[in-house]
């Protein structure tokens, strides 16, 4: 297996993968890097891609109610980031910027409706592990926003 197949063997969403079919998911792949500074997307942007991010640092942010960018997450290795694109074709929901020198690895919405069709079960495993994170991160936006609330009554 190469580097880039080690890498993706310890992403979140690639648990439970054979090492055949993360060997077709690294054919769809590729590797980017950021400079600090750099912005990877933009709230609001169409978007077709998601990133693993290999090394560095890379912060989400959401325009705020007062029109002012809030800060909702720092990314670091191992983790990952625009899921929703594969899987809602919709605008970016947050903006990502690196906020040091950073490598990614980029599966494309193209790529992955690639993976889909060579091997249905590989994308079956890729899809239930982004529902169960997206699953974990609403949660977790819930509990945030329980604290926040009234309390009925």
């Amino acid at each position: 297996m190469s580097k880039v197949g080690e890498v993706l063997a310890r992403m979140r969403l690639f648990d439970g993968m054979s090492e055949e079919d993360l060997q077709q998911v690294e054919k769809l792949v590729f590797v980017n890097r950021f400079n600090g500074g750099d912005v990877v997307c933009r709230e609001g942007d169409n978007s077709d891609f998601m990133c693993f991010v290999v090394r560095g640092k890379l912060e989400i942010s959401k325009r705020g109610a007062e029109g002012k960018d809030v800060v909702i997450a720092h990314l670091r290795a191992g983790d990952s980031l625009g899921e929703m694109a594969l899987v809602d074709h919709e605008p970016r929901s947050a903006s990502v910027q690196a906020t040091e020198d950073s490598t990614v690895i980029v599966l494309t919405r193209k790529g992955f409706e690639h993976l889909r069709k060579r091997s249905p079960g590989a994308a079956n495993v890729v899809l239930e592990n982004i529902a169960r994170l997206l699953s974990s991160n609403l949660r977790r936006t819930s509990a945030q926003l329980a604290q926040y609330m009234l309390p009925l009554g």
